[in-house]
């Protein structure tokens, strides 16, 4: 099958994009590198085709769709991008999309779409289901919904295929690495990099930094099974939203004393370092998963099995670039 991955070199892109080449498939790479890196493909480089280009930009959409079966849409401006620069955020999530959605039209390839937990925002009910209703707390989590409708529409008005996936929040191997403390601080509700964050002190020997109180949870998944998922998922006929994740919750304070078991052993963990609560935080997130399973996806890798691969992955990275 021939598929293209858009944000492709991307922590999740290229997780996905290895998995799609070791299963045969004919895969293209279009990725503007503003937050992934081309190093993360190096395992396939040679079987791949890889563009550097924008989503927004219509004619490279159109040209890197031509003849392909399928695409990966993950390509993302992310939160904290939409705090500093709103129209970069709206160009490449929505109109991006809506250039996805017309070449999909023109060219006849299926979609499956890369949504994100964050839509939900805060909540009632949990676990969340995929018919909770929406409760943006960001510009960012709002373009993703702008991206769905869009999926959507041209799959009812032109009959475009399309699977629409949310992922919940996920950790592993190849996560950016660059998020420093006054962004992290500016970034509202985005818990993406609460992990590397841990890491990269512990590292150095300093304490975890946590915002608020510690108690807010969030449902970390390792990017194996929510890959896995994704392209389980893909196979569906029905443009069908469906939740993946681990389908239970870890509080901030748990992951840091987990983490920090691992990391040091049965030593003295640091002390944390309290900083205030962020802008709009969302207290809890958890997937409900019920319909990802009823297809057959099972999560098969736990918060803290995924900690160590990832503690161990760091650790070896570290070793390679003294």
């Amino acid at each position: 099958m021939q598929v293209l991955v858009t944000g492709g070199a991307g922590f999740i892109g290229s997780h996905l994009v290895v998995k799609l080449v070791r299963e045969g498939h004919e895969v293209r790479v279009l990725d503007d590198l503003s937050s992934g890196d081309v190093r993360n493909l190096d395992a396939v480089k040679h079987l791949i085709t890889f563009k550097v280009g924008s989503i927004s930009h219509l004619p490279t959409v159109q040209y890197m769709t031509r003849n392909i079966d399928m695409v990966f849409h993950l390509a993302t401006q992310c939160l904290m991008v939409g705090i500093d620069n709103p129209g970069f955020l709206h160009e490449v999530n929505d109109v991006g999309t809506f250039n996805i959605c017309l070449t999909a039209k023109e060219n006849n390839y299926k979609i499956v779409y890369i949504g994100t937990s964050e839509e939900y925002g805060i909540q009632k009910a949990f676990p969340i289901k995929e018919t909770a209703p929406m409760n943006p707390q960001s510009l960012y989590a709002l373009t993703k919904i702008m991206g769905e409708q869009y999926i959507k529409f041209f799959h009812e008005t032109y009959n475009v295929p399309a699977v629409i996936i949310r992922p919940f929040n996920t950790f592993g191997p190849l996560q950016r690495e660059d998020l420093d403390m006054e962004r992290l601080m500016k970034g509202f509700n985005a818990y993406s990099g609460v992990i590397t964050s841990f890491v990269k002190r512990l590292e150095k020997n300093e304490s975890p930094v946590i915002f608020g109180d510690g108690t807010q949870s969030r449902d970390f998944t390792f990017v194996s099974d929510i890959v896995d998922g994704m392209v389980l998922l893909s196979k569906l006929e029905n443009c069908e939203t469906i939740n993946i994740g681990f389908g239970k919750d870890i509080s901030i304070l748990k992951l840091n004393s987990v983490l920090q078991k691992i990391w040091f052993g049965e030593s003295e963990p640091l002390p944390v370092i309290f900083a205030p609560a962020r802008i709009k935080d969302i207290r809890k997130l958890q997937a409900d998963i019920a319909l990802a399973k009823s297809y057959g996806y099972e999560p098969k890798v736990t918060v803290e099995e995924g900690l160590k691969k990832y503690v161990e992955w760091w650790k070896q990275k570290s070793i390679r670039n003294r």
